[in-house]
């Protein structure tokens, strides 16, 4: 990363370069708790206090291509089921009880387990 850095620095013009520490305190000087997008925040507004637009954050949740543990066990011998069981894979959306929820695992029974975006498990 770091010839990749300073390529980036000498090629875009007002890239400034920053510090976590620099980030932290102008992030406690604002008010502002200790979250991501708000570091990010931080970031680009070089430490002046932002003007908040909205009140909504939306969530992102990485989703795996496929399962890659086909197997599990001592010798692997019991094959884990990947592809749709009742016709739900993992990670499909599903609305339950009025409330959006994503598969995190099934069972051969089909039944599921639920969780939300912050991968809560939903019992």
């Amino acid at each position: 990363m770091n010839s990749i850095r300073v390529q980036l620095l000498k090629r875009l013009e007002g890239a400034e370069e920053t510090w976590g520490f620099v980030t932290k305190e102008h992030r406690l000087l604002a008010g502002l708790p200790k979250e991501h997008c708000l570091d990010a925040t931080m970031i680009a507004t070089r430490g002046t206090m932002p003007t908040f637009c909205t009140t909504t954050v939306l969530f992102k949740r990485c989703v795996p291509d496929g399962d890659y543990q086909h197997t599990k066990g001592r010798r692997s011998e019991q094959h884990i089921p990947t592809g749709k069981i009742a016709g739900f894979r993992k990670f499909d959306k599903v609305r339950y009880q009025g409330q959006d929820y994503l598969i995190k695992g099934r069972m051969a029974t089909g039944y599921a387990i639920l969780m939300d975006i912050l991968g809560r498990r939903w019992i």
